[in-house]
């Protein structure tokens, strides 16, 4: 069995981490973190407070890769950006989208994708409607992922049908982040044709027509 004083913070996200990636989020307990390490669960408790705490460190670490996408790109390119970076990270472990969620109920402010949106939704929006709509956005990309996961897993236990074709893709998941964009831009439009009016355009970019039925 190891030392426990070769344990670290980073080691034991890490084994968790594993654990997630290759059993998901019905596998992880601190027990089993405990035992991917070869030590006592007692001697997690050095580094972590609880698996609450461990959750939120995971989805810290899964979202890490989800940075600024650039000053160069426009809100709505941007946006889009950022929103795939998110998608991208979650999908990289099973029930990363959960994770997320969990963290984003227990530190909102802290572990979760209203950080980024919001930065880039207050760029061009007062407040409370950046805060709000950044909201709506985590709400729909956690939601949406978590959908196309669980679908997934479904599909590895069995329960679908073989071979039944997956619907998820970028392009739906980017058809959303654009309404829920569209939607946030036209609430705060000013009159056409005025200074406002351009800077606005400047910001979010230019309207789309509205989508013929």
């Amino acid at each position: 069995m190891a030392l426990s004083k070769d344990l670290s913070r980073d080691k034991v996200v890490d084994a968790a981490l594993g654990i997630l990636r290759d059993h998901g989020l019905a596998a992880l307990s601190m027990r089993q973190v405990a035992s991917a390490l070869d030590v006592q669960p007692s001697a997690l408790y050095w580094h972590v407070e609880s698996k609450q705490e461990l959750l939120a460190l995971l989805a810290e670490r899964i979202l890490s890769s989800a940075g600024d996408a650039g000053p160069e790109l426009s809100g709505r390119e941007l946006l889009r950006r950022q929103a795939l970076e998110i998608r991208t990270a979650l999908l990289a472990f099973r029930d990363g989208a959960e994770v997320v969620s969990f963290a984003q109920a227990l530190r909102p402010r802290q572990h979760s994708p209203l950080r980024l949106l919001h930065d880039t939704l207050r760029a061009a929006l007062p407040e409370p409607d950046a805060e709000w709509g950044a909201q709506t956005l985590a709400h729909y990309i956690l939601g949406e992922v978590a959908e196309e996961q669980n679908h997934a897993e479904l599909s590895r236990a069995g329960v679908l049908p073989a071979g039944q074709p997956s619907e998820y893709s970028a392009q739906r998941f980017l058809f959303g982040v654009e309404a829920i964009f569209d939607g946030l831009a036209g609430k705060s439009r000013p009159p056409n044709g005025t200074r406002q009016d351009k800077r606005h355009e400047a910001r979010f970019g230019p309207s789309k027509a509205p989508m013929s039925r």
